[in-house]
């Protein structure tokens, strides 16, 4: 069977390079019209759902859960800066612990997770049912959450347009989505991991604990959110790292940012909504 000819999910197009070659039949192709950086072909699906078991889980509920909760803690108190309560949706909630925070906080929680085994663990610690599945499998009636979180999902995901148009849907008319997603352009990062390990850092390889389909810029996730009807409110570092080295680098990576606007930081954090009058900056 012929495969199947590459098309880029965010702008439609067909122009490519070859931005990193991996196991076969694998690449990470970069498109020369949009700039959207994505692995080709994609995964199967169940096998990459293999990857979140509990090992995966488990020194996130164990050893780094303290620092974890911190975490945590910090990104609730920026999405209640922008959105004093109601109905949170958290796509990929992985071990509950936000949507718990959240819970505590008067919150009406609910989540959605691929994993299997996530979603059960989340579940329980909730006390409410977690899907589990794909955001758009959910099938949540629209314009019914007053905020939607989706921590280092999208680059995981089939169709991160798809997953963020579904979100648009159910996002009430004032309803606020926050996101964070890896920043392709983490160019200290990078470098600090060359020099750690002598070998250079990979994008793609199918035995990766966390493969990421899809490779983000601050241009392209501004894109993705217009290319869904969503519009930006602001766009910067996420500083959602644990280990004490890697926020070091990422602290020093965002001197850049808040000096220049130099966006090189590790990953990168987004606020969104329906509709709004300023550009994201």
């Amino acid at each position: 069977m012929k495969p199947q000819e590459p098309c880029c999910n965010l702008c439609g197009g067909s122009r490519f390079k070859i931005r990193e070659k991996a196991e076969e039949p694998f690449k990470v192709l970069q498109c020369l019209d949009c700039g959207l950086v994505f692995v080709h072909p994609l995964p199967d699906p169940a096998g990459l759902a293999a990857h979140y078991d509990e090992r995966y889980y488990r020194d996130w509920i164990g050893a780094q859960k303290e620092k974890r909760t911190e975490m945590w803690e910090n990104r609730l108190n920026g999405l209640e800066e922008s959105s004093p309560g109601g109905r949170l949706l958290d796509v990929g909630c992985g071990d509950g612990a936000f949507l718990r925070l959240a819970q505590k906080r008067g919150w009406t929680v609910s989540g959605t997770e691929y994993s299997s085994y996530a979603a059960r663990y989340s579940g329980k610690i909730l006390g409410t049912g977690v899907f589990n599945g794909e955001l758009f499998d959910a099938a949540y009636p629209g314009a019914s959450f007053d905020a939607v979180t989706m921590w280092h999902v999208l680059e995981h995901v089939a169709d991160p347009l798809r997953y963020l148009k579904e979100v648009r849907r159910i996002l009430k008319p004032s309803g606020l989505l926050l996101l964070a997603v890896p920043n392709v352009n983490d160019l200290l990062m990078k470098a600090a991991y060359a020099l750690a390990r002598f070998k250079r850092y990979r994008l793609f390889s199918k035995n990766d604990r966390e493969p990421h389909l899809y490779h983000f810029s601050p241009e392209t996730i501004k894109a993705y959110l217009e290319a869904a009807g969503l519009r930006c409110l602001r766009l910067g570092p996420d500083n959602g790292i644990v280990e004490r080295g890697k926020k070091i680098i990422n602290a020093a990576a965002s001197v850049p940012y808040h000096l220049f606007g130099i966006k090189i930081f590790n990953a990168i954090e987004a606020y969104a909504v329906k509709k709004q009058d300023r550009p994201c900056s």
